[in-house]
């Protein structure tokens, strides 16, 4: 059987939210008999999460695969799971997150046609309410700039041939997108009506301590790696995430809140 798409979980610690994040493919309204679907769930914590997979509906497939080690990272887990799975085209959700019912059949249509698509990003709180709306500056399209200015993660759809491989770092799939970007030298479209649902925690990773000290070290490395291949519109793209990072490590000494309750603040 033909897979048309290879959707990619990174499973750690996801018991509580994974069989949400599979409803949410599960939901989608397109009609699976048409097109096929693998889901491919990497377990990277040695957990046993057979009992939690809900049911699925027909022409959605399942694979759950451990990785070679415990812990190794969302960009290995991510890099194991594409080399694992059949589909034409790859895509991208995290265990703790959701796509919106239309979401799929959306970024089908775009990806079909572009060979790579985007869509927003909506941050929600743990009481599901909504804090942020993320898209490109120019309305409809994602470009590098944005990458840079706009403090989220963007999940592409891609051609599997144009895959690239993910770093084994902290904001590898920012990291990620950018040279997506970078090498096709233009804006994409996103697209309109279908969202990417970004569901924070009381114990996501980016509440941990020391957290934003740890991505400006991961912001870095992708500096220096990007100006020795004279990558330097991406060097240029995480010196402004490093500066806002920074700007939020300084604020956050007299506030305790998470960064995007500071962009809310700082906005209003």
């Amino acid at each position: 059987m033909k897979i048309n798409l290879s959707v990619i979980i990174p499973v750690y610690n996801a018991k509580k939210t994974l069989s949400r994040a599979i409803n949410s493919i599960n939901n989608q309204k397109l009609n699976f008999d048409t097109f096929k679907v693998e889901i491919i769930i990497i377990v990277d914590d040695g957990k046993n999460y057979n009992k939690i997979i809900p049911k699925l509906k027909k022409g959605l497939t399942i694979k759950i695969i451990k990785t070679n080690g415990i812990k190794t990272g969302p960009g290995n887990a991510r890099n194991y799971g594409v080399n694992k799975s059949k589909g034409e085209f790859v895509g991208y959700l995290d265990a703790d997150d959701e796509w919106s019912e239309n979401y799929l059949g959306k970024m089908l249509e775009l990806v079909k046609k572009n060979g790579v698509a985007f869509a927003p990003t909506r941050v929600y709180d743990e009481n599901n309410i909504l804090i942020k709306h993320f898209e490109g500056k120019r309305q409809g399209y994602l470009d590098l700039n944005d990458i840079g200015n706009i403090p989220c993660s963007f999940h592409p759809f891609i051609n599997r041939n144009n895959q690239k491989k993910f770093e084994e770092i902290r904001s590898q799939d920012v990291y990620n997108t950018a040279c997506i970007l970078n090498e096709l030298n233009t804006k994409i479209s996103m697209i309109n009506g279908g969202y990417y649902k970004l569901n924070l925690q009381k114990k996501s990773v980016t509440k941990e301590d020391g957290f934003s000290h740890k991505i400006n070290l991961a912001y870095i490395k992708y500096q220096i790696k990007s100006l020795k291949n004279k990558n330097l519109k991406i060097a240029r793209m995480f010196a402004i995430r490093r500066i806002n990072n920074i700007k939020y490590i300084n604020w956050k000494k007299n506030n305790d809140k998470s960064f995007y309750e500071y962009l809310n603040e700082k906005e209003n």
